[in-house]
């Protein structure tokens, strides 16, 4: 019975996935993150705790959109906790959904920052949120957490603010990144991904709408992450 049930939420899941606008998953206007509020939202998370109770992973993901994408062709020892829209409002917001299933994951990549920009989220909210998550993320057990840069989008859609945030406050929300990485003594992963930029811009080769990733995008993406999770 309790398979049938969790099989039944899982569909629902997939649906109501399938519904939303795909714009929609990759966050409202620029007026504070909400996306917890959401029906959607809260039905996709309550789905991962269907699925994490008790079991132990190599390695999880967390993040937006950009992650999210690469669904569970991360493997069966990773999971991918990341939902289109996300910020570290939103993540510490799923963390208190998720952690009391008793989980447990050795490593860990945080890559979070790209809806912050577009959200308008302080550097001081930043700064605190990252510091929060990944205390959380230490305290069941979490030994390594490698952070991801906020991700680019091209020139063109930067200068849309209902669709990303500008190339200068990515800027800074990597600086913020870093300092974070530098006060935790932790490892920030930007190498790997640089093939997917064009200087400070997403590479629009690689994009679908100069936010989001493309087939040959999330291919370069999915293997640097492999490469950390391995």
């Amino acid at each position: 019975m309790k398979v049938k049930f969790r099989l039944i939420w899982a569909i629902l899941a997939f649906l109501l996935f399938a519904y939303i606008p795909f714009r929609v998953l990759a966050g409202p206007p620029p007026a504070g993150d909400t996306v917890s509020s959401a029906l959607w939202w809260q039905v996709l998370v309550y789905n991962q705790v269907q699925q994490i109770k008790d079991r132990q992973y190599q390695g999880c993901v967390w993040g937006d959109s950009i992650s999210s994408a690469l669904g569970d062709s991360l493997g069966e020892k990773n999971f991918n906790f990341a939902i289109g829209g996300m910020s570290s409002v939103s993540l510490l917001e799923q963390l208190k959904l998720v952690v009391p299933q008793g989980f447990t994951c050795k490593k860990s990549i945080l890559a979070i920052g790209t809806n912050d920009a577009m959200y308008g989220i302080s550097d001081e909210q930043f700064v605190s949120n990252l510091k929060q998550a990944i205390a959380i993320m230490r305290s069941i057990g979490t030994k390594q957490i490698i952070l991801i840069p906020a991700f680019y989008s091209t020139l063109a859609a930067s200068y849309n603010p209902k669709f990303a945030g500008t190339i200068a406050r990515v800027d800074e929300i990597n600086v913020l990144i870093n300092q974070v990485a530098t006060d935790e003594n932790m490892t920030v992963e930007s190498s790997g991904i640089q093939a997917l930029f064009k200087e400070k811009a997403l590479n629009g080769d690689l994009t679908i709408d100069g936010v989001h990733l493309n087939a040959k995008g999330l291919d370069i993406y999915r293997k640097v992450l492999l490469n950390i999770l391995n």
